[in-house]
Protein backbone atom coordinates (compact mmCIF):
# COMPACT_ATOMS: atom_id res chain seq x y z
CA UNK A 1 0.00 0.00 0.00
CA UNK A 2 2.60 2.51 1.14
CA UNK A 3 5.79 1.08 -0.80
CA UNK A 4 6.00 3.41 -3.83
CA UNK A 5 7.42 6.95 -3.61
CA UNK A 6 5.04 9.59 -4.03
CA UNK A 7 3.22 11.88 -1.64
CA UNK A 8 4.28 13.54 1.13
CA UNK A 9 4.74 13.30 4.69
CA UNK A 10 6.15 15.32 7.94
CA UNK A 11 8.38 14.87 10.21
CA UNK A 12 10.28 16.98 12.92
CA UNK A 13 13.52 15.39 14.04
CA UNK A 14 13.16 17.16 17.40
CA UNK A 15 9.41 16.24 18.36
CA UNK A 16 10.20 13.04 20.79
CA UNK A 17 12.74 15.01 22.59
CA UNK A 18 10.09 17.48 23.00
CA UNK A 19 7.25 15.25 23.63
CA UNK A 20 6.53 15.42 27.62
CA UNK A 21 3.30 14.52 29.35
CA UNK A 22 1.83 18.34 29.86
CA UNK A 23 -1.56 17.01 28.53
CA UNK A 24 -3.00 16.07 25.67
CA UNK A 25 -0.77 17.40 22.41
CA UNK A 26 -3.78 16.03 19.68
CA UNK A 27 -7.09 16.49 19.32
CA UNK A 28 -9.44 14.06 16.73
CA UNK A 29 -9.44 15.97 13.32
CA UNK A 30 -6.15 17.24 13.62
CA UNK A 31 -3.53 16.59 10.48
CA UNK A 32 -0.45 14.98 11.21
CA UNK A 33 2.42 12.43 9.81
CA UNK A 34 2.68 8.52 12.14
CA UNK A 35 4.86 5.77 12.11
CA UNK A 36 3.00 3.34 10.11
CA UNK A 37 4.73 -0.18 11.35
CA UNK A 38 4.18 -2.05 8.11
CA UNK A 39 7.27 -0.80 6.72
CA UNK A 40 9.28 2.01 9.20
CA UNK A 41 7.80 5.02 7.58
CA UNK A 42 6.17 7.70 8.16
CA UNK A 43 2.38 8.79 6.12
CA UNK A 44 0.01 11.19 6.37
CA UNK A 45 -3.26 11.08 8.52
CA UNK A 46 -5.75 12.52 10.70
CA UNK A 47 -6.43 11.79 14.38
CA UNK A 48 -9.35 9.94 15.17
CA UNK A 49 -8.92 8.90 19.19
CA UNK A 50 -6.65 10.56 22.04
CA UNK A 51 -5.95 8.30 24.97
CA UNK A 52 -4.06 10.47 27.40
CA UNK A 53 -3.52 7.94 30.18
CA UNK A 54 -1.64 5.09 27.37
CA UNK A 55 -0.26 8.44 25.42
CA UNK A 56 -1.67 6.70 21.86
CA UNK A 57 -3.74 7.59 19.06
CA UNK A 58 -6.10 5.79 17.18
CA UNK A 59 -5.41 7.60 13.32
CA UNK A 60 -7.67 7.06 9.95
CA UNK A 61 -4.28 7.15 7.23
CA UNK A 62 -4.71 9.25 4.27
CA UNK A 63 -5.32 6.23 2.10
CA UNK A 64 -8.04 4.47 3.87
CA UNK A 65 -5.71 1.57 5.18
CA UNK A 66 -7.02 0.19 7.95
CA UNK A 67 -3.85 -1.35 9.62
CA UNK A 68 -1.57 -0.22 12.89
CA UNK A 69 -4.01 2.85 13.52
CA UNK A 70 -2.96 2.82 17.19
CA UNK A 71 0.57 5.07 17.42
CA UNK A 72 2.42 6.16 20.45
CA UNK A 73 2.90 9.78 21.27
CA UNK A 74 6.34 10.27 20.79
CA UNK A 75 5.67 8.55 16.53
CA UNK A 76 3.71 11.36 15.68
CA UNK A 77 4.88 14.35 14.02
CA UNK A 78 3.06 17.56 13.23
CA UNK A 79 2.10 18.43 9.54
CA UNK A 80 4.86 21.00 7.95
CA UNK A 81 3.45 24.58 6.97
CA UNK A 82 5.95 24.02 3.73
CA UNK A 83 3.91 22.53 1.25
CA UNK A 84 0.91 25.15 1.37
CA UNK A 85 1.97 27.64 -1.24
CA UNK A 86 2.25 30.97 -0.50
CA UNK A 87 1.00 34.20 -1.56
CA UNK A 88 2.30 35.80 -4.46
CA UNK A 89 3.33 39.22 -2.96
CA UNK A 90 5.43 36.62 -0.18
CA UNK A 91 6.56 34.72 -3.28
CA UNK A 92 8.06 38.12 -4.63
CA UNK A 93 9.55 39.29 -1.40
CA UNK A 94 11.45 36.07 -1.77
CA UNK A 95 12.26 36.24 -5.70
CA UNK A 96 12.45 38.16 -8.54
CA UNK A 97 12.13 38.44 -12.62
CA UNK A 98 15.13 40.18 -14.34
CA UNK A 99 15.69 40.86 -17.70
CA UNK A 100 18.97 39.49 -19.12
CA UNK A 101 20.47 39.79 -22.75
CA UNK A 102 21.18 36.57 -23.37
CA UNK A 103 18.71 34.38 -21.78
CA UNK A 104 15.16 36.80 -21.82
CA UNK A 105 13.40 36.71 -18.49
CA UNK A 106 15.45 34.80 -15.52
CA UNK A 107 14.88 34.34 -11.71
CA UNK A 108 17.01 35.66 -8.63
CA UNK A 109 16.41 35.11 -5.06
CA UNK A 110 15.79 38.33 -3.23
CA UNK A 111 17.34 36.86 0.09
CA UNK A 112 20.77 34.02 1.36
CA UNK A 113 19.97 30.73 1.08
CA UNK A 114 21.40 28.26 2.74
CA UNK A 115 20.69 24.15 1.11
CA UNK A 116 17.34 22.85 1.73
CA UNK A 117 15.78 26.07 2.91
CA UNK A 118 12.95 26.59 1.03
CA UNK A 119 13.07 29.45 -1.70
CA UNK A 120 9.10 29.88 -2.15
CA UNK A 121 6.13 27.59 -2.43
CA UNK A 122 3.56 28.34 -5.53
CA UNK A 123 0.53 26.88 -6.70
CA UNK A 124 -0.44 26.48 -10.02
CA UNK A 125 -2.12 28.47 -12.77
CA UNK A 126 -3.62 25.40 -14.38
CA UNK A 127 -3.55 21.70 -13.65
CA UNK A 128 -4.88 19.78 -17.21
CA UNK A 129 -5.88 16.60 -16.34
CA UNK A 130 -7.90 14.34 -18.02
CA UNK A 131 -10.76 14.72 -15.94
CA UNK A 132 -11.36 18.38 -16.07
CA UNK A 133 -13.14 17.48 -19.83
CA UNK A 134 -12.86 13.63 -20.10
CA UNK A 135 -14.88 13.94 -23.54
CA UNK A 136 -12.68 16.04 -24.96
CA UNK A 137 -9.69 14.26 -23.82
CA UNK A 138 -10.72 10.99 -25.41
CA UNK A 139 -11.34 13.04 -28.54
CA UNK A 140 -8.15 14.14 -28.88
CA UNK A 141 -6.49 10.64 -28.37
CA UNK A 142 -8.89 9.17 -31.20
CA UNK A 143 -7.59 12.08 -33.29
CA UNK A 144 -3.55 10.93 -32.42
CA UNK A 145 -4.50 7.59 -32.55
CA UNK A 146 -5.91 8.02 -36.47
CA UNK A 147 -3.33 10.66 -37.45
CA UNK A 148 -0.50 11.17 -34.65
CA UNK A 149 0.41 14.52 -33.92
CA UNK A 150 3.08 16.06 -34.55
CA UNK A 151 4.26 16.54 -30.59
CA UNK A 152 4.16 12.74 -30.20
CA UNK A 153 1.46 13.42 -27.13
CA UNK A 154 -2.07 15.02 -26.98
CA UNK A 155 -1.08 16.34 -23.47
CA UNK A 156 0.06 19.99 -25.00
CA UNK A 157 -3.12 21.01 -27.27
CA UNK A 158 -5.64 19.22 -24.81
CA UNK A 159 -3.63 21.90 -22.38
CA UNK A 160 -4.26 24.33 -24.55
CA UNK A 161 -7.85 23.68 -25.16
CA UNK A 162 -8.33 23.61 -20.99
CA UNK A 163 -6.75 27.19 -20.91
CA UNK A 164 -9.39 28.66 -23.37
CA UNK A 165 -12.02 26.72 -21.88
CA UNK A 166 -11.95 27.19 -17.74
CA UNK A 167 -9.07 29.84 -17.06
CA UNK A 168 -10.39 33.60 -16.24
CA UNK A 169 -8.92 35.91 -18.59
CA UNK A 170 -5.71 37.16 -16.00
CA UNK A 171 -4.86 33.60 -15.84
CA UNK A 172 -4.67 33.48 -19.20
CA UNK A 173 -2.90 35.78 -19.89
CA UNK A 174 -0.23 34.41 -17.35
CA UNK A 175 0.04 31.51 -19.94
CA UNK A 176 -0.06 33.48 -22.72
CA UNK A 177 2.80 35.90 -21.57
CA UNK A 178 5.14 32.91 -21.65
CA UNK A 179 8.38 32.11 -22.94
CA UNK A 180 7.91 30.47 -26.57
CA UNK A 181 10.39 30.14 -29.20
CA UNK A 182 8.61 32.27 -32.03
CA UNK A 183 6.30 34.65 -30.47
CA UNK A 184 4.80 35.61 -34.33
CA UNK A 185 4.53 31.33 -34.60
CA UNK A 186 1.25 30.91 -36.97
CA UNK A 187 -1.05 28.22 -36.60
CA UNK A 188 0.01 24.47 -37.32
CA UNK A 189 -1.38 21.74 -39.46
CA UNK A 190 -1.91 20.23 -35.77
CA UNK A 191 -3.95 22.94 -34.61
CA UNK A 192 -5.87 23.88 -37.73
CA UNK A 193 -7.10 20.11 -37.54
CA UNK A 194 -8.17 19.94 -33.97
CA UNK A 195 -10.34 23.03 -34.63
CA UNK A 196 -11.84 21.90 -37.43
CA UNK A 197 -12.71 18.45 -35.92
CA UNK A 198 -14.40 19.99 -33.14
CA UNK A 199 -16.07 22.66 -35.06
CA UNK A 200 -17.51 19.27 -36.70
CA UNK A 201 -18.10 17.34 -33.59
CA UNK A 202 -21.90 18.30 -32.36
CA UNK A 203 -21.78 17.70 -28.90
CA UNK A 204 -18.10 19.49 -27.94
CA UNK A 205 -19.24 22.42 -30.41
CA UNK A 206 -21.98 22.99 -28.21
CA UNK A 207 -20.05 22.26 -24.87
CA UNK A 208 -17.20 24.75 -26.13
CA UNK A 209 -19.67 27.29 -27.28
CA UNK A 210 -17.77 27.32 -30.68
CA UNK A 211 -20.33 29.39 -32.59
CA UNK A 212 -20.72 31.93 -29.90
CA UNK A 213 -17.17 32.12 -29.43
CA UNK A 214 -14.68 30.80 -31.88
CA UNK A 215 -11.35 30.10 -31.12
CA UNK A 216 -8.05 31.95 -32.69
CA UNK A 217 -6.02 29.56 -34.06
CA UNK A 218 -3.21 32.11 -33.68
CA UNK A 219 -3.88 32.39 -29.94
CA UNK A 220 -4.47 28.56 -29.56
CA UNK A 221 -1.16 27.87 -31.39
CA UNK A 222 0.75 30.34 -29.06
CA UNK A 223 -1.05 28.71 -26.33
CA UNK A 224 0.65 24.83 -27.13
CA UNK A 225 3.54 26.23 -27.18
CA UNK A 226 3.72 27.78 -24.28
CA UNK A 227 2.59 25.04 -22.32
CA UNK A 228 5.44 22.90 -24.49
CA UNK A 229 8.12 25.10 -22.96
CA UNK A 230 7.29 25.87 -19.72
CA UNK A 231 4.72 23.10 -18.00
CA UNK A 232 5.91 20.32 -16.10
CA UNK A 233 4.41 16.41 -16.18
CA UNK A 234 1.90 15.96 -13.35
CA UNK A 235 3.78 13.43 -11.20
CA UNK A 236 0.34 11.43 -10.45
CA UNK A 237 -1.72 10.96 -13.53
CA UNK A 238 -1.11 11.79 -17.49
CA UNK A 239 -1.37 15.48 -17.67
CA UNK A 240 0.66 19.17 -17.43
CA UNK A 241 1.00 21.35 -14.88
CA UNK A 242 2.02 24.93 -15.18
CA UNK A 243 3.36 27.81 -12.58
CA UNK A 244 4.14 31.41 -13.39
CA UNK A 245 7.04 31.95 -10.98
CA UNK A 246 8.85 28.66 -11.58
CA UNK A 247 8.47 29.06 -15.94
CA UNK A 248 10.82 31.90 -15.01
CA UNK A 249 13.72 29.48 -14.00
CA UNK A 250 16.34 28.63 -16.74
CA UNK A 251 17.95 25.07 -16.93
CA UNK A 252 21.67 24.79 -15.67
CA UNK A 253 22.77 21.45 -15.79
CA UNK A 254 24.28 22.68 -12.33
CA UNK A 255 21.07 23.42 -10.93
CA UNK A 256 21.21 25.91 -7.89
CA UNK A 257 17.94 24.79 -6.86
CA UNK A 258 15.69 21.45 -6.84
CA UNK A 259 11.84 21.26 -6.16
CA UNK A 260 9.25 18.29 -4.81
CA UNK A 261 5.44 19.00 -5.04
CA UNK A 262 3.38 20.11 -1.88
CA UNK A 263 -0.79 20.21 -1.50
CA UNK A 264 -3.06 20.71 -3.82
CA UNK A 265 -0.11 20.47 -6.58
CA UNK A 266 2.32 23.63 -5.58
CA UNK A 267 5.73 23.18 -6.32
CA UNK A 268 8.21 23.68 -3.83
CA UNK A 269 11.18 25.12 -4.68
CA UNK A 270 14.66 24.71 -2.65
CA UNK A 271 18.22 25.73 -2.72
CA UNK A 272 19.91 22.74 -3.23
CA UNK A 273 23.46 24.81 -2.19
CA UNK A 274 24.27 27.79 -0.61
CA UNK A 275 22.93 30.74 -2.20
CA UNK A 276 24.25 34.86 -2.22
CA UNK A 277 21.66 37.39 -2.27
CA UNK A 278 20.82 38.30 -6.49
CA UNK A 279 22.09 34.46 -7.28
CA UNK A 280 20.08 32.94 -10.00
CA UNK A 281 17.65 30.83 -9.33
CA UNK A 282 18.21 27.87 -11.95
CA UNK A 283 16.10 23.99 -12.13
CA UNK A 284 17.53 21.12 -14.37
CA UNK A 285 15.13 20.66 -17.27
CA UNK A 286 16.61 16.85 -17.79
CA UNK A 287 16.03 13.88 -15.63
CA UNK A 288 18.46 13.12 -12.91
CA UNK A 289 20.47 10.57 -14.92
CA UNK A 290 20.55 12.37 -17.38
CA UNK A 291 22.94 14.97 -15.86
CA UNK A 292 25.54 12.26 -15.22
CA UNK A 293 25.65 11.61 -19.07
CA UNK A 294 28.45 13.35 -20.98
CA UNK A 295 27.73 17.45 -22.70
CA UNK A 296 27.30 16.49 -25.71
CA UNK A 297 24.46 14.19 -24.80
CA UNK A 298 22.52 16.53 -22.34
CA UNK A 299 22.87 19.49 -25.16
CA UNK A 300 21.58 17.15 -27.49
CA UNK A 301 18.66 16.41 -25.21
CA UNK A 302 18.04 19.73 -24.45
CA UNK A 303 17.96 20.73 -27.88
CA UNK A 304 13.51 20.11 -26.99
CA UNK A 305 14.00 23.20 -25.69
CA UNK A 306 15.55 24.56 -29.07
CA UNK A 307 18.40 26.70 -27.23
CA UNK A 308 22.81 25.31 -26.31
CA UNK A 309 23.09 24.68 -22.92
CA UNK A 310 26.00 27.59 -21.62
CA UNK A 311 25.91 26.24 -18.03
CA UNK A 312 28.87 26.23 -16.14
CA UNK A 313 29.47 22.43 -16.33
CA UNK A 314 29.25 22.43 -20.14
CA UNK A 315 31.59 25.40 -20.66
CA UNK A 316 34.19 22.82 -18.94
CA UNK A 317 36.41 21.86 -21.60
CA UNK A 318 37.45 18.06 -19.60
CA UNK A 319 34.40 16.11 -19.69
CA UNK A 320 34.82 13.76 -16.55
CA UNK A 321 31.62 11.15 -17.44
CA UNK A 322 34.03 10.21 -20.50
CA UNK A 323 37.30 8.44 -19.23
CA UNK A 324 39.22 5.82 -21.59
CA UNK A 325 41.40 3.84 -19.65
CA UNK A 326 45.18 4.25 -20.15
CA UNK A 327 46.63 1.74 -22.19
CA UNK A 328 49.98 2.15 -20.96
CA UNK A 329 49.78 1.96 -17.25
CA UNK A 330 46.36 0.39 -17.43
CA UNK A 331 45.48 2.60 -13.86
CA UNK A 332 45.47 5.87 -15.14
CA UNK A 333 42.55 7.87 -17.07
CA UNK A 334 42.45 9.51 -19.54
CA UNK A 335 39.17 12.06 -20.12
CA UNK A 336 38.10 13.65 -23.56
CA UNK A 337 38.81 17.29 -23.70
CA UNK A 338 36.75 19.37 -26.54
CA UNK A 339 36.31 18.90 -29.60
CA UNK A 340 37.54 16.03 -29.23
CA UNK A 341 41.03 15.09 -27.89
CA UNK A 342 42.33 13.00 -25.12
CA UNK A 343 44.10 14.66 -21.91
CA UNK A 344 47.42 12.84 -21.36
CA UNK A 345 47.38 10.07 -18.12
CA UNK A 346 46.67 11.25 -14.43
CA UNK A 347 49.05 8.55 -13.11
CA UNK A 348 52.18 7.78 -16.02
CA UNK A 349 51.46 11.22 -17.91
CA UNK A 350 51.51 9.64 -21.46
CA UNK A 351 50.15 11.68 -24.21
CA UNK A 352 48.52 9.47 -26.85
CA UNK A 353 48.62 10.58 -30.85
CA UNK A 354 46.05 12.22 -32.59
CA UNK A 355 44.97 9.13 -34.56
CA UNK A 356 44.93 7.00 -31.79
CA UNK A 357 42.58 9.59 -29.59
CA UNK A 358 40.28 9.28 -33.11
CA UNK A 359 39.90 5.46 -32.60
CA UNK A 360 39.07 5.34 -29.14
CA UNK A 361 36.67 8.39 -30.11
CA UNK A 362 34.99 6.27 -32.61
CA UNK A 363 35.15 2.94 -30.65
CA UNK A 364 32.97 4.80 -28.02
CA UNK A 365 30.43 5.69 -30.37
CA UNK A 366 30.44 1.81 -31.14
CA UNK A 367 29.88 1.00 -27.83
CA UNK A 368 27.66 4.13 -26.71
CA UNK A 369 25.51 2.44 -30.05
CA UNK A 370 25.57 -0.65 -28.27
CA UNK A 371 24.39 0.35 -24.86
CA UNK A 372 21.61 2.32 -25.88
CA UNK A 373 20.18 -0.77 -27.66
CA UNK A 374 20.58 -3.08 -24.81
CA UNK A 375 17.91 -5.26 -23.54
CA UNK A 376 17.84 -4.82 -19.77
CA UNK A 377 16.54 -8.15 -19.33
CA UNK A 378 18.88 -9.94 -21.32
CA UNK A 379 21.09 -9.75 -18.30
CA UNK A 380 23.96 -12.25 -20.10
CA UNK A 381 24.54 -9.76 -23.05
CA UNK A 382 24.30 -6.68 -21.00
CA UNK A 383 27.17 -8.39 -18.48
CA UNK A 384 28.89 -9.24 -22.10
CA UNK A 385 29.11 -5.86 -22.85
CA UNK A 386 29.95 -4.60 -19.55
CA UNK A 387 32.93 -7.35 -19.37
CA UNK A 388 34.17 -5.83 -23.09
CA UNK A 389 34.01 -2.07 -21.87
CA UNK A 390 35.48 -1.83 -18.33
CA UNK A 391 39.17 -2.90 -20.88
CA UNK A 392 38.53 -0.05 -22.51
CA UNK A 393 36.68 2.71 -20.41
CA UNK A 394 37.15 4.04 -16.87
CA UNK A 395 34.53 6.74 -15.06
CA UNK A 396 32.41 6.65 -18.29
CA UNK A 397 28.82 7.32 -18.34
CA UNK A 398 28.12 3.97 -20.41
CA UNK A 399 29.52 1.97 -17.54
CA UNK A 400 27.32 3.53 -14.85
CA UNK A 401 24.00 2.72 -17.26
CA UNK A 402 25.21 -0.88 -17.33
CA UNK A 403 25.96 -0.65 -13.38
CA UNK A 404 22.07 0.06 -13.33
CA UNK A 405 21.22 -2.44 -15.26
CA UNK A 406 23.17 -5.12 -13.64
CA UNK A 407 22.30 -3.64 -10.05
CA UNK A 408 18.11 -4.17 -10.99
CA UNK A 409 18.65 -7.82 -12.47
CA UNK A 410 20.68 -8.67 -9.38
CA UNK A 411 19.52 -7.11 -6.15
CA UNK A 412 16.88 -9.51 -5.67
CA UNK A 413 18.50 -12.77 -6.42
CA UNK A 414 22.93 -12.04 -6.16
CA UNK A 415 23.53 -9.29 -3.31
CA UNK A 416 27.23 -9.39 -3.70
CA UNK A 417 26.72 -8.52 -7.16
CA UNK A 418 24.35 -5.63 -6.75
CA UNK A 419 26.18 -4.39 -3.98
CA UNK A 420 29.59 -4.20 -6.32
CA UNK A 421 27.34 -2.74 -8.77
CA UNK A 422 25.69 -0.05 -6.85
CA UNK A 423 29.02 0.84 -4.97
CA UNK A 424 30.44 1.82 -8.80
CA UNK A 425 27.17 4.26 -9.49
CA UNK A 426 27.82 5.22 -6.04
CA UNK A 427 31.32 6.18 -7.02
CA UNK A 428 30.72 7.36 -10.84
CA UNK A 429 27.90 9.48 -9.33
CA UNK A 430 30.21 11.36 -6.81
CA UNK A 431 33.11 11.78 -9.59
CA UNK A 432 31.27 13.31 -12.22
CA UNK A 433 28.66 15.19 -10.30
CA UNK A 434 28.66 15.55 -6.60
CA UNK A 435 25.81 17.31 -5.66
CA UNK A 436 22.86 16.23 -3.81
CA UNK A 437 20.07 14.03 -6.39
CA UNK A 438 17.62 11.53 -6.15
CA UNK A 439 19.63 9.12 -8.01
CA UNK A 440 22.17 9.16 -5.70
CA UNK A 441 20.10 9.94 -2.34
CA UNK A 442 18.23 6.31 -2.99
CA UNK A 443 21.41 4.51 -4.19
CA UNK A 444 22.46 4.89 -0.30
CA UNK A 445 19.51 4.08 1.16
CA UNK A 446 19.28 0.96 -1.22
CA UNK A 447 22.64 -0.40 -0.92
CA UNK A 448 22.14 -0.04 3.29
CA UNK A 449 18.74 -2.29 2.70
CA UNK A 450 20.87 -4.64 0.54
CA UNK A 451 24.22 -4.65 3.22
CA UNK A 452 21.42 -4.90 5.93
CA UNK A 453 20.08 -8.18 3.84
CA UNK A 454 24.20 -9.53 3.50
CA UNK A 455 26.36 -8.06 5.87
CA UNK A 456 23.47 -7.37 8.62
CA UNK A 457 26.39 -7.30 11.41
CA UNK A 458 27.52 -4.17 10.15
CA UNK A 459 25.19 -1.65 11.76
CA UNK A 460 27.77 1.14 11.34
CA UNK A 461 27.69 0.50 7.86
CA UNK A 462 24.46 0.82 7.26
CA UNK A 463 23.97 3.78 9.29
CA UNK A 464 26.45 5.33 7.09
CA UNK A 465 24.64 4.78 3.98
CA UNK A 466 21.10 5.84 5.78
CA UNK A 467 22.67 8.73 7.18
CA UNK A 468 23.76 9.84 3.74
CA UNK A 469 20.78 9.36 1.88
CA UNK A 470 18.94 11.19 4.78
CA UNK A 471 21.27 13.83 4.44
CA UNK A 472 20.81 14.54 0.94
CA UNK A 473 16.94 14.16 0.91
CA UNK A 474 17.10 16.61 3.72
CA UNK A 475 18.17 19.34 1.34
CA UNK A 476 16.34 18.20 -1.57
CA UNK A 477 12.70 17.83 -0.24
CA UNK A 478 12.60 18.95 3.79
CA UNK A 479 13.33 17.04 6.55
CA UNK A 480 9.73 16.34 6.52
CA UNK A 481 9.14 14.74 3.70
CA UNK A 482 8.04 11.14 3.60
CA UNK A 483 10.96 10.23 0.85
CA UNK A 484 12.92 11.74 3.94
CA UNK A 485 11.49 10.03 6.67
CA UNK A 486 12.78 6.25 4.90
CA UNK A 487 16.46 6.55 5.98
CA UNK A 488 15.82 8.25 9.32
CA UNK A 489 13.69 5.54 10.35
CA UNK A 490 15.90 2.62 9.14
CA UNK A 491 18.76 5.01 10.77
CA UNK A 492 16.83 4.50 14.03
CA UNK A 493 16.28 1.24 13.86
CA UNK A 494 20.15 0.34 13.27
CA UNK A 495 20.84 2.76 16.05
CA UNK A 496 18.64 1.47 18.01
CA UNK A 497 20.45 -1.90 17.42
CA UNK A 498 23.55 -0.47 18.22
CA UNK A 499 22.63 0.34 21.59
CA UNK A 500 21.06 -2.82 22.36
CA UNK A 501 24.22 -5.05 21.51
CA UNK A 502 26.56 -2.23 22.77
CA UNK A 503 28.95 -2.08 19.54
CA UNK A 504 28.48 -1.88 15.83
CA UNK A 505 29.86 -5.21 14.53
Amino acid sequence: MKHDRQGDACMTDQDSAEDVPMGPRWKPGDSVVAFWAGNGCYYPATVAEVNELNRTLTVTWGDADMTHRTISFDQVMEVSEETSAWSAAKIDRRASVRQTADKGRCLYTNEVCEPGQVVFVERPVLVALPALFPALWEHLKKMHQEEPLSLGTTTFHFAALISEVKLEPSALHVILDKFVPDPNEGPGDDVLRILRSLQEHPSLAETLKLKERPMDPRRLQRLVSAWRYNSFGHHKEDGLVLYNRISMCSHSCDPSCCWSYGDDDAFILRARMSLGMGDELTVSYLQDEDLLKSTRVRRQKLQNWQFVCQCSRCRLPLDTSRGFRCRRCRVGVLFVVEPGTLQPCQVCNTTISSEEAQTLLNLEEEYIERVETLDKTDVEDVELVHQAAIEIFENHWILYVMNTMLWEAYKEKKLPDAIEHQYRRIKFHEHHYCRPTFILAWSHEELGDCLQRQYGHRKWQLMQEYQRAFQMLAILCGTNHQYTTSPYSKFLQASAAVAGTGGGG
